[in-house]
């Protein structure tokens, strides 16, 4: 046995042996030509893929990448001018001011290097006054907006405080107005029609009127003098008013007894001769009930005391306004008796409701409008 061995290591190892597998040839794989043919390929197509723009390389899918959308454009800067008055550049320096300011401006905003320069709509104007000696002004305009006006207090102040304040100031103002530029513009409001326009628009408007009052008569022929009152209902549509009107009529007491009960129609225009008068001009055309007690005949009729009797005439007026929907007019109603009423008394004299009428009214009217105006 060889020194350095023992026997136990020489089992071992022989058991080892006997247990491994015997050699065998590893089988060649076909397809490694085909690989290693492809991995050339590639290899020298390499510097012509690099050469092609990103947007053409292949994905995964096979499938050419979308391009990426467009960055949107930067809103472009609002211009800041800054200018001052000779009594403002005696306070404080405007070097100063315009650093400070270009510090304090609020994003968005660049300082420009001179005070004047083109029209625009990001432009915003910066005028530094000295209206008086204790007092700075900072005006201040944007995109031709209102102006905006601040005060400052520099009584005592060093001229670099001064100048800070203004620098705080200003850029506090532009950064409001770039608010309030941003911000969305509420629609006017309408316009509210005024009390004058309101009256005028009331004038054309149809209307419903009702209308009472007292009413006076005096006839040339029979009994001269009649009193009484009457209604009227109207209608007023483009400022021309149809009118149903009735009357009740009688002479005085202590006088030859009459009494007239009428019905009619009447047409008027009108005319404002200022909000609270108007005048009015028509026809009027009526029938009416005629009855005598006291007459022995009436028309040839032994024992008759009714008739019947109609009347036509022009209608002029003047009305006033008491308040609201309230008038006050008076009336002339000049006409004529279109037909006659005889009449015999008791004492056998003849007579006739006839000839030339003149009546008087009084009347207080409300209306009503259809649609008022808004």
């Amino acid at each position: 046995m060889p020194s350095g061995s023992s026997p136990a290591w020489t089992r071992l190892q022989r058991e080892g042996l006997r247990r491994l597998p015997p050699t065998r040839a590893r089988r060649r794989d076909p397809s490694a030509p085909a690989l290693v043919a492809a991995v050339l390929l590639l290899g020298s197509a390499a510097p012509a893929a690099a050469a092609e723009p990103r947007a053409l390389v292949a994905g995964s899918g096979g499938a050419p990448a979308p391009s990426a959308p467009p960055m949107p454009a930067a809103t472009a800067p609002i211009e800041v001018r800054v200018a001052l008055s000779r009594g403002a550049a005696e306070e404080v320096s405007s070097l100063r001011v315009r650093r400070l300011l270009e510090i304090e401006l609020p994003d968005g905003a660049a300082l420009a290097t001179e005070p004047v320069g083109p029209l625009g709509d990001r432009v915003a104007n910066v005028w530094i006054d000295r209206p008086t000696a204790a007092r700075l002004e900072i005006q201040v305009r944007l995109d031709g907006r209102a102006v905006v006006r601040r005060q400052i207090a520099v009584s005592g102040l060093t001229s670099d405080v001064a100048a800070r304040l203004v620098a705080i100031a200003a850029s506090e103002m532009i950064r409001a107005e770039v608010r309030r530029a941003r911000s969305p513009r509420r629609p006017p409001s309408p316009r509210r029609p005024t009390p004058d326009e309101v009256e005028l628009a009331s004038r054309d408007l149809d209307a419903l009127s009702v209308s009472a009052g007292p009413y006076a008569a005096v006839v040339t022929g029979g009994p001269q003098v009649l009193g009484g009152a009457g209604l009227t209902l109207g209608l007023r549509r483009l400022r021309l008013t149809e009118s149903l009107f009735a009357r009740l009529l009688a002479t005085p007491s202590g006088g030859e007894t009459l009494r007239w009960l009428e019905g009619g129609l009447s047409g008027d225009y009108r005319f404002w001769l200022a909000a609270s008068w108007r005048l009015s001009i028509g026809a009027t055309a009526s029938l009416a009930s005629v009855r005598l007690p006291a007459a022995a005949s009436v028309d040839g009729i032994a024992g008759e005391h009714d008739t019947w009797s109609a009347r036509a005439g022009l209608g002029l007026g003047v009305e006033t306004r008491l308040g609201g929907p309230v008038w006050l007019g008076l009336t002339l109603d000049p006409g004529v008796v279109l037909r006659p009423a005889p009449y015999e008394a008791a004492d056998g004299t003849a007579g006739a409701v006839e000839g030339v009428w003149l009546g008087v009214g009084l009347s207080l009217a409300t209306e009503r409008r259809s649609s008022p105006p808004r």
